[in-house]
């Protein structure tokens, strides 16, 4: 136990480097060709064998030598198209950023495959380490279970970085026993009118009213088609439409939103409501209308007795205190949903937040000042390392 935590600490001054450099140059989308460049040197140089993909930059590797389960442990790697304001030493030198710290996940998983590295002839059974990209978009864990990296695999751990759930003191933890986050769908509103001048609207099918219309009527849903004890969200944050001017009637609209679902079943009912009602009411204004789900994401759901597992392993390495059962998930997407719908897992929550040093304040992610406290990145791989050879020693 103690001697994980101290081997992690060892390790932390690396965690932080190689965090730092993966600043440096944060990617977008599937293809992440620095990233998985720099990952996959790092495996080399601790000795562990690793495969990579055709049509994505993920990568997998494995350790262990006996008989036994799998169980893997995934980290995501890239960053947001985000110009980043931090004002850091080592601030993105590019026009992305890594504003949600998967720089931080990449890091620590690497730290993760060198501790198991040190400790493979103790594991009875086998880990997969899974590196993978595009979890902002258009969503990377999906093609790498259709690339069979989870067919061999029993149960699998993940984690994120920061404050989502709190306040809780840097380096605590936090896991629920079911729902963590959020179904994640993206709905895209072509409204399709009839132009003309404004002076004559009588001769015109506004798609601009037709658009307020479809966003006033939408938002029922949640208010008196949604039971109140159900999580559900729906943002329409943008309208698009005209050309600037102040007298013309455009001849389309378009409304793009978001929609986070708790249950598979409230999102099925909803996405099919926005359908009927955005389409309806085009109609019943004399418009017409499309309506687009795009990169959806499932709800990821944890497993009760993999969390199980995850606590006993968790309080051998840091005080009860420090350690938070949540009583719901959050809102937010993870496209690690995708895996955890095949196998059970624990999804978990390590928090982390620092002031920007531009202004001393402190910012979310996805912010272009967000900022971490690198002093307990140690702790990631502490508890990926301790919870996976526990799991494989309960589950021979």
């Amino acid at each position: 136990m103690e001697d994980l935590l101290k081997e992690a600490q060892e390790l932390q001054h690396k965690i932080v480097e190689w965090r730092r450099i993966l600043h440096r140059y944060p990617e977008t989308g599937l293809v992440l060709p620095k990233t998985a460049d720099f990952v996959t040197k790092q495996l080399t140089a601790a000795g562990i064998a690793y495969k990579t993909y055709k049509n994505h930059s993920g990568i997998t590797a494995v350790i262990g030598k006996g008989e036994g389960k799998t169980i893997a442990i995934r980290a995501d790697m890239d960053g947001l198209p985000i110009k980043e304001e931090t004002g850091l030493t080592y601030a993105s030198a590019n026009e992305n950023m890594h504003a949600c710290g998967h720089d931080a996940h990449t890091a620590m998983l690497i730290a993760t495959a060198v501790m198991l590295k040190n400790h493979e002839d103790e594991l009875k059974g086998k880990v997969k380490l899974i590196f993978q990209p595009a979890e902002e978009g258009p969503g990377g864990a999906e093609p790498m279970v259709k690339d069979g990296v989870i067919d061999d695999v029993d149960a699998i751990l993940a984690l994120h970085v920061g404050t989502m759930f709190g306040p809780f003191n840097n380096g605590d933890i936090c896991v629920s026993y079911s729902n963590t986050t959020a179904a994640d769908d993206q709905v895209l509103i072509n409204i399709t009118g009839f132009g003309g001048h404004g002076s004559v609207p009588h001769e015109c099918i506004d798609p601009v009213a037709i658009a307020a219309l479809i966003i006033n009527n939408i938002q029922y849903i949640i208010s008196r088609e949604v039971a109140p004890a159900e999580s559900a969200v729906i943002t329409l944050a943008s309208v698009e439409a005209g050309r600037g001017a102040y007298n013309i009637i455009p001849e389309t609209a378009v409304v793009k939103g978001t929609i986070r679902n708790g249950s598979p079943v409230v999102r099925e009912f909803v996405l099919k409501r926005i359908e009927e009602i955005a389409t309806s009411t085009a109609r019943m204004m004399r418009g017409n209308c499309t309506v687009q789900i795009l990169d959806g994401y499932p709800a990821l759901v944890n497993d009760r007795s993999v969390v199980e597992s995850f606590l006993k392993s968790a309080r051998k390495l840091i005080p009860e205190e420090e350690i938070h059962i949540a009583s719901h998930g959050m809102m937010g997407g993870e496209d690690a949903a995708f895996f955890f719908q095949e196998i059970p897992g624990c999804y978990f929550f390590l928090t982390n937040g620092a002031a920007c040093p531009a202004d001393g304040k402190q910012y979310g992610a996805h912010h272009p000042k967000f900022c971490l406290d690198e002093d307990v990145f140690y702790r990631g791989p502490a508890l990926f390392t301790q919870a996976a050879m526990d799991w494989l020693e309960d589950n021979r």
